[in-house]
């Protein structure tokens, strides 16, 4: 019995041994001690490895430098070299002229107005100045008879105070013409629109057959040469870029002018999102207004990076960054587009190893260590 009981003690405790020594055996996966391997909640400072990741493409940071790009721009006149298109009388618009955007010498005609109230003024014109002339004519037959004592003074006076009549409803039917822009003798049942100077229309806001008020707007005209180049850009906006900077600028054919820049926008525009700039031209003969033109606008310091390289995690944009087998999420400092690249401004330094393409796939197993696993752990 005593020999049992012996036996059955050393059995338990040789038994409580190995358990020990197997726990103590048991190897601590890498990032399971203190979660080593896993950043924060959001993941931002995760290292992703690479060699998990087939398709990546690395490459080296860039030297930093002042970048430029050449963006496009239009041709365009000022406040004074723009004018509003209308016709002074009521009508039908019968014919458009002039199709925008093409250049037209000074008097062109741009469109034609069929106008019964311009036909009615003509036609009053035409019977005052008949009257006129036949008063003239009399009142010049009775002087002559005056003068013969043939006839009496105060006939000789109430032809003349037909003249004096007939010659103010002649004068306020000329001035009525007059008034619309239109020589009584050249004024007809139609009214053509003519350009005020060698330049282009803009927009025609009206089509044949509609019917028009007398000053309604009709359109808008740009006078020939335009003395401003007009420039949209996306945000951010360049630093360096305020009023007052000077440029160049280009057309296609070789031209080149100096741009000043006149004015910072305050809000972007609603059509294109984007903030519209002028700039001054001088330099050279000035442009057609609508030539299509290019401004070169100086950016800021920063380093050319692919757009694909660039994420967004939770809201911040981002380079993934090599460490030795492990990639690890840097922010930066988003600037312009550069066409299939972006200015990166801050967070990369030069000779460091970026992922170029591929980072999204970097993001996607990032985000899914970031997750917790069921039951509130991390899922190993």
């Amino acid at each position: 019995m005593k020999a049992f009981t012996t036996l059955t003690l050393l059995t338990v405790l040789l038994a409580t041994s190995g358990c020990g020594r197997d726990k103590a055996a048991t190897p601590v996966t890498e990032g399971h001690e203190g979660h080593e391997g896993h950043g924060s909640a959001n993941g931002a400072s995760s290292k992703v490895p690479l060699k998990e990741i087939r398709g990546l493409r690395l490459m080296q940071v860039p030297e930093s430098r002042r970048e430029g790009a050449w963006y496009p721009a239009e041709a365009t006149g000022d406040e004074g070299a723009q004018v509003i298109l209308s016709a002074p009388v009521r009508g039908i618009v019968s014919g458009l002229l002039a199709s925008p955007g093409r250049p037209v010498a000074p008097g062109a005609a741009l469109a034609v107005v069929q106008s019964p109230e311009l036909a009615r003024l003509k036609a009053d014109w035409t019977s005052s100045k008949a009257k006129l002339e036949r008063t003239e004519s009399e009142a010049a037959r009775e002087v002559k008879l005056y003068e013969a004592q043939a006839g009496s003074r105060r006939e000789l006076e109430a032809a003349r105070s037909e003249v004096a009549s007939a010659r103010a409803d002649e004068e306020a039917s000329r001035l009525a013409l007059e008034a619309r822009g239109l020589r009584p003798d050249q004024a007809g049942a139609t009214f053509t629109l003519r350009s005020p100077r060698a330049g282009v229309v803009g927009t025609w806001k009206v089509q044949v057959g509609q019917g028009i008020e007398a000053g309604q707007e009709l359109g808008t005209f740009q006078g020939a040469f335009a003395a401003l180049a007009k420039v949209e850009l996306p945000l951010p906006v360049p630093e360096a870029w305020t009023p007052g900077t000077v440029t160049k600028v280009r057309s296609s054919d070789g031209h080149a002018w100096q741009g000043r820049l006149e004015s910072a926008p305050m809000a972007l525009s609603l059509d294109t999102r984007r903030l519209n700039y002028r700039l001054r031209l001088s330099g050279a003969a000035l442009p057609m207004a609508g030539t299509p033109l290019e401004v070169y606008v100086p950016l800021a310091q920063g380093v050319s990076l692919p757009q694909s390289a660039l994420q967004q995690m939770e809201g911040v944009w981002g380079v993934f960054v090599g460490e030795g087998d492990f990639a690890v999420f840097h922010p930066v400092k988003r600037g312009v587009e550069l066409g299939t690249e972006v200015l990166v401004l801050e967070g990369v330094k030069p000779g460091e190893t970026v992922v170029a393409e591929g980072a999204y796939l970097l993001k996607a197993l990032q985000q899914k260590q970031s997750e917790p696993s069921e039951g509130g752990g991390h899922g190993h």
